[in-house]
């Protein structure tokens, strides 16, 4: 079923209205028709699985048939801080990092980047890599949809990266420390937020790799070869999820467990996300 992420105050009750891009994707673009079902999901935890009952292309309005508890998020927070690089790479670490499980996209100028500083990214162009991070996580059935945050200069998101937890850098000609030696170390407290760094074309400067250092980041390596900088990010985080525990199947429920009834919608919103879901809707999903 299609998924769309929805502003939580209009799922209190038993039915929905949907104005605005959502009628226009729905009636329009997907050309559903009264009926047809859509999973709605209110970034705190739930999804509510719809049936459409009128369709236009201004308005759209259904009845919530079943509440379930979203997919669970990693248990390792993820931020990557990626450096600033072409606007259609960037964008593949968008959607393909938000696939993966980073929970937060901090744009990062480096020295080494070859497009316009911080100054010039402006409310249009976050409001685009916005959307690219709510669609890939409605595609990959994510609950949330992971943090944009406006971008940073090398320094600034290093003070930033370093004062939250453990922070790797992912740097080309690192020689002593591996990627799973460098996330055994970070991962051997109790803190649960880790930060990535991945450089520009080129990489990061001979200046910013001893910076790092200093602040106590930990420079590793990601093997042999040298990865494009949009290939490195999401292949770290990856990574990290997997040493963390983070990619084991989820285990389903039994079947009937998770469902809540449309009356039960608000005590549903009340009680938080569960973590846990069915493995499907039934014969719509």
């Amino acid at each position: 079923m299609h998924r769309f992420f929805v502003d939580p105050a209009i799922l209190g009750g038993d039915r929905v209205a949907l104005t605005g891009p959502h009628a226009h994707q729905i009636g329009r673009v997907l050309r559903l028709k009264p009926g047809d079902r859509v999973v709605l999901v209110d970034g705190a935890g739930y999804d509510y699985r719809v049936r459409l009952d009128e369709v236009r292309s201004s308005a759209i309005t259904g009845t919530i048939e079943i509440v379930r508890p979203s997919r669970p998020e990693p248990g390792l927070v993820l931020t990557l801080y990626q450096a600033l690089v072409p606007r259609d790479r960037f964008e593949t670490v968008l959607q393909k990092g938000t696939e993966v499980g980073i929970a937060r996209f901090v744009p990062t100028w480096c020295e080494r980047s070859i497009v316009p500083g911080v100054e010039r990214i402006d409310e249009k162009r976050l409001e685009r890599w916005r959307r690219i991070v709510t669609e890939a996580a409605e595609q990959c059935e994510r609950g949330i949809v992971p943090e944009v945050t406006p971008p940073l200069r090398f320094q600034d998101a290093l003070t930033q990266a370093v004062a939250t937890g453990p922070t790797l850098v992912a740097w080309e000609r690192e020689r002593e420390r591996s990627v799973r030696d460098g996330l055994r170390e970070a991962l051997t407290g109790d803190g649960r937020a880790l930060g990535l760094m991945v450089g520009p074309e080129g990489g990061f400067s001979s200046h910013e790799i001893p910076t790092a250092r200093e602040a106590g980041a930990l420079t590793i390596s990601l093997g042999p070869r040298i990865l494009r900088t949009e290939t490195a990010g999401p292949i770290l985080a990856a990574l990290a999820l997997y040493e963390a525990g983070d990619l084991e199947p989820e285990p389903p429920l039994p079947l009937g467990r998770g469902d809540v009834g449309a009356a039960d919608v608000r005590a549903a919103q009340r009680r938080g996300p569960h973590g846990r879901r069915d493995e499907g809707w039934g014969e719509d999903s």
